[in-house]
Formats: structure tokens, sequence, C-alpha cells
């Protein structure tokens, strides 16, 4: 093979391999982004599901309280009906005792008139027997004894009919006292069943109200209970696909014969943050960070293959916060495969992130305390330093101090 030949096959290979590398460089930033993408959306509904499950508490309490409303509502509202119908019970009674005094006073009425139709027949045959005076009695009489008894029987009879008559005018102004003071009473009883009838109406309006506030808030309950579902399903889709992506690297059953792990940036070990809560949510590993630490080198905390990188984020100042590499900026993630701890297998990787540059490519297996990148403040940060996660078997981000 001769000299040109030799270029020309050395120059065909290099563009294969630029070729190669190119569309490996795309499909790792893909990966990358869309891990952490995947990462920041789960952030991001977690947030959301805890605010609708407050958002639910707050509704339940208050649909439970307007059910206390409704309640308490609903008791007056029967309790005014009873009393309704203890008006209308009332106002029957009355309304049959008047109709019996009106039947009284017409039967007493009829009485009277009988009695006095009576009367003036006897007034009429007196005066035509002539025996309208004593006198009259008296020539009429055979004998003064006869007399006597047809004087006496005349004063009676005359004192029987006056007194007849003063009890019957007596009872007609009684019952139409009745009549009156029960008129009265009607009058009294209806207009109470008038205010009570309104003061129903008004509970009911009340009650309209309240339940239809209750259903509004019942309606808005149901919809944030189904929002939320739809969340949590969502978060399961994300979780279960970025898992695939954690923890489905092609070299998950290597075994490491490394025990221990080296610290990531020999030349600082100043942690400003820890693992745990942080601002609402989990900080998913620890930030080492100090005074001259740009551009130090960081390295592999033990052997291990490359699965994951990011390298153009062009924001590398201080404040210059950006959502380059899902806001990891440029980072690194490595396999490091089967690894003995306290005697039991973990399967570890971990995530080297918000460096300056990066030293290695996907795919590149590298040996423990190999330089990987330098610290920087690329992505989602304020300063310079290293945020430092670890991954263990399935369990996600776990505590990377449990290891040093």
């Amino acid at each position: 093979m001769n000299k040109y030949t030799k270029r020309v096959l050395s120059f065909s290979l290099c563009i294969c391999m630029t070729f190669i590398a190119l569309n490996c460089t795309n499909w790792i930033k893909s990966e990358a982004a869309s891990t952490s993408s995947l990462q920041n959306d789960i952030a991001k509904l977690q947030k959301e599901s805890a605010a609708l499950e407050k958002e639910i508490s707050r509704l339940r309490g208050e649909k439970q309280s307007q059910s206390v409303v409704l309640s308490a509502v609903q008791k007056k509202i029967a309790n005014i009906q009873a009393q309704v119908m203890r008006c209308n019970s009332e106002i029957n009674s009355i309304n049959a005792k008047i109709d019996a005094n009106k039947k009284e006073i017409n039967n007493k009425n009829k009485k009277i008139d009988e009695s006095k139709e009576a009367f003036k027949k006897r007034i009429r045959a007196i005066y035509m027997s002539n025996t309208g005076s004593n006198i009259q009695v008296l020539l009429g009489a055979d004998s003064f004894s006869e007399y006597l008894q047809l004087s006496q029987l005349t004063s009676s009879v005359s004192a029987r009919d006056k007194k007849m008559i003063e009890d019957m005018v007596a009872d007609i102004k009684e019952l139409e006292s009745k009549n009156e003071e029960n008129k009265k009473l009607l009058e009294s009883q209806v207009a109470v069943r008038e205010t009570i009838v309104k003061a129903q109406k008004e509970l009911e309006k009340e009650e309209n109200a309240a339940q239809s506030i209750y259903d509004s808030i019942a309606a808005e309950e149901k919809q944030n209970v189904d929002a939320n579902k739809a969340v949590e399903a969502t978060i399961r889709e994300k979780q279960n696909y970025l898992n695939s992506l954690l923890y489905g690297g092609a070299n998950s059953n290597f075994q490491n014969s490394k025990v221990g792990f080296v610290w990531p940036v020999p030349s600082c070990r100043n942690i400003t943050s820890y693992y745990g809560p942080r601002w609402g949510t989990i900080h998913k590993g620890i930030d080492i960070s100090g005074g001259s630490i740009f551009g130090k080198p960081i390295v592999a905390i033990t052997d291990g293959t490359v699965y994951q990188t990011y390298n153009s984020c062009p924001h590398k100042d201080r404040g210059s916060r950006c959502r380059c590499g899902s806001g990891w900026g440029n980072h690194v993630a490595i396999d490091h495969g089967i690894v003995q701890v306290n005697g039991v297998g973990q399967h570890i990787k971990a995530m080297y992130a918000h460096m300056n540059t990066i030293a290695v490519s996907n795919g590149q297996h590298v040996k423990q305390g190999q330089v990987i990148g330098y610290v920087g403040t690329t992505g989602d940060s304020t300063g310079y330093h290293l945020h430092f996660g670890i991954m263990r078997n399935n369990d996600g981000y776990v505590n990377p101090l449990n290891y040093y």
C-alpha cells in the first residue's frame, strides 16, 4: 500500500469517526437533556401534587363546615314547619269552636223567637180575656180566694217570662263576646302563621344558597382529586421512564473490584449544601465548594463507564443561571457497576454536575481517581461548586456521605 492510499484511507477513517462522534454526541446530549428534564418535570409535578392535596384538604374542611351549616338550617326549617303545623292545628280548633258557637247562637236565637211568639200569644190572650189588671182579675173571680190565686199566677207568669228574656239576652251577649274574642284570636294566629311562613321562605333561601356552595365545593374537590390522580399517573410514567434511563446502563453487570470511593474533588472537602430537604424540595446530592475551587479537577470516585455527558453550556460565569443540560449544566454520569459495600453488592451510579468543562466522552471506561472534568458554575448555579449525587440500585438518589 503506497503513501497516497494510506492518506486516503486515513482521511476516510477520520471522516467516519467524526460522523460517528457527532451522532454519539447528539444522542448523548439528547439522553442527558431527557434525563435531567424528566427529573425537573417530576420535581415540579410532585410540588403540583402536594399543592393539590393541600387544596383538597382545605375543600374537604370547607365542605364539612358547610355540612354543619346546612344541618343547622335544616333543623331551623324543621322547627318552623312544626310551629306552622301547630298553628294550623290551633287555627282549625278555633274555627271549630267558632262554628259550634255560631250553631249555639242560632239555636238560642230560634228559641228566643219561639219564646217571644209564645209570650205574645199569652199577652194577647190576657188582653182578650180582660185580665190585664188586678181589678179585671178581681171582677172575673168567683171568690177572693180565686182572685188571689189568679193574681199570683199572673205575677208568676210575667216574672218567669221576664227572666227568660233576660237570660236569652245575656246568652246572646256572651256568645257575641266569644265570637269577637275568637275572631281576634284567629286574626292573631293568621298573623303568626304569615310571619312563620315568611321566616320559612327565608330559611329555605339560605338552605338553597348553602346547598349551592356545598355542591360547588364538592365539584371543585372532585376536580382537584381527578387532577391529582392525573398528576400522580404522570409522575409514575415519568419516573418509570427516568428509571429506565438512570438504571438501564449497558454496564449494569460490571463487577467493580474496587473497595471504597475516593473524594470527587481532591483539593476541596468543604460541603456547602447537604443531601435532603431544601427550598421546598429534595436536594439529591451534596454541593462541594471552596474559595479557590474554580477549575479544580474532578475525579471518578471509582472505576466505571461514562453513560451520560453534556458539555455545551456557554454560561460559565457566576450568577449566569440557565437551563443548559436541564439545569445540570456541563455534567457527567458514570455507571460504577456492582460495588462491594460492607460485604454487600450495590449497583452504584454517580452524577457530577455544574462543571466548567468535561474531560471524558460517552461510553468511555474510567479508572478510580481519573480526571473527568473541572469545577465550574454552569447550568442552574450561582457559584463555583460540584454537585455530586449517588444513585443506588433502584432506590434513586441516596446520601453520598453514607459512603465516606
